[in-house]
């Protein structure tokens, strides 16, 4: 087995990989080409699908109005299955694959990888599978199981024990790039790079307790959805730890930029709940709707106003709270992740996700201040000058159990009314 820890060659040809340690999949030029090529025909698909359609519509023209009708209809439905239901989830597939290669580096396995194929209906529950040596250990083997479908229907009769020698013959040598306890591809050397890849189904959360640090970390690049408390604390190279100024004496509300702050924050949203209705009002007015057609109103009303009504309800019991409770500011250190558009802030125990931050810090160590419950919902002020940003847990270390002691014989059992046979 060739591992990317081995040195690398001097000289290495465009179809096999580099074997060079910080070397990614990615920069391996026929992956990238085999890549493009396959997200090339899924994307095709659906232009491909639409002058189908069109074809069809000339097509159906001299048939009776009847089965026009009924063709145009049946198409539509199968226009919406192919492109909502196959391409776009072959499109997400394609995307995930690349941030795999863009993050692992190939494993060649000369030899192959052990692999077995039970029945999928068998009395176990066992279907194909592969064992891949762990990252972390070696010597010891990950179980990797490959869904029975039609992506995987390539292998699986290569894996049969039904193939001949020249079937099997074809998946001696497996090109492997991943952690295969998270996400992982497979695939198979070709003319023109790897071939037939195939990624493995993500099993995670069975083996979050025995990873590494730089395997989770690793395995949170490559796009896996892991706890954040899972994801060890780590310093950040583009950002310092800058300690925040010390908060004001006494409660959080009498500071007067916080005041400020919040107030602002609810007149924001007073005035985007006020705004949010004109969609909804608007299409109240263009005429007189009927029940079949109110699911329209329900929709517009679902996007526009219910979002902003939770988002002042939010702002009004921030306040609320603030005001009745004398709590002071106090100073915290975070690691501050972004997700999306909102802020996760890191404690260590803790978990705190932010809402919807139009200006986000750089990710990285920071220090904050914080005001509120810790295990439900508070404010922080990212900036350390009094502004407030609402934010809730949603991760929290939980205790660990108390060791039972073992009983004694000497000491008689009670109940809680007395001692018992007596």
């Amino acid at each position: 087995m060739r591992h990317p820890t081995d040195h690398p060659l001097p000289r290495q040809s465009d179809d096999c990989p580099s074997r060079a340690t910080d070397d990614t999949a990615w920069r391996h030029s026929a992956t990238r080409r085999g890549w493009m090529v396959g997200f090339a025909l899924q994307v095709l698909g659906v232009p491909l699908g639409l002058a189908a359609g069109v074809v069809v519509f000339f097509v159906v023209l001299p048939t009776p109005v009847w089965l026009r009708w009924l063709l145009l209809v049946v198409h539509l439905a199968a226009a919406i299955y192919g492109v909502f239901f196959q391409q776009v989830p072959r499109i997400k597939r394609s995307f995930r694959l690349r941030r795999i290669l863009r993050t692992y580096p190939w494993q060649v396995f000369e030899k192959g990888l052990p692999y077995s194929f039970g029945r999928r209906h068998s009395v176990h529950g066992e279907g194909p599978r592969f064992k891949v040596p762990d990252p972390d250990d070696p010597k010891t083997s990950v179980t990797v199981r490959l869904d029975v479908n039609r992506r995987t229907r390539w292998w699986t009769e290569r894996m049969s024990s039904k193939a001949g020698d020249e079937a099997k013959a074809e998946i001696r040598t497996l090109w492997f790039v991943g952690d295969p306890r998270f996400r992982g591809i497979l695939a198979v050397p070709g003319k023109r790079g790897p071939q037939r890849m195939l990624e493995l189904p993500a099993e995670g959360s069975r083996y979050l307790a025995g990873a590494s640090p730089e395997a989770l970390i690793r395995a949170g690049k490559a796009g896996v959805r892991l706890p954040e408390l899972a994801i060890p604390v780590r310093e950040s190279g583009r950002t310092a730890v800058v300690p925040a100024p010390a908060p004001p004496p006494g409660p959080a509300w009498e500071f007067p930029a916080t005041r400020r702050a919040m107030r602002l924050r609810l007149f924001r949203g007073a005035a985007l709940l006020a705004v949010s209705p004109v969609p909804f009002g608007w299409l109240l007015s263009l005429g007189p709707w009927h029940a079949s057609s109110a699911k329209g109103l329900v929709l517009v009303l679902a996007i526009t106003v219910f979002p902003a009504l939770k988002r002042f309800r939010t702002s009004l019991a921030v306040h609320r709270k603030m005001r009745s409770r004398a709590t002071p500011w106090r100073t915290m250190d975070v690691e501050i992740r972004h997700r999306g558009r909102a802020l996760v802030l890191v404690t260590g125990n803790e978990a705190l996700r932010t809402q919807f931050a139009l200006r986000r810090p750089p990710a990285g160590r920071a220090q904050v201040w914080y005001v509120g419950d810790i295990y439900g919902e508070g404010v922080v002020s990212l900036r350390g000058d009094g502004g407030v940003m609402p934010v809730r847990c949603t991760e929290h270390g939980r205790p660990t159990a108390k060791p039972k002691v073992a009983r004694n014989e000497a000491s008689p059992r009670t109940r809680r009314w007395g001692p018992i046979g007596r």
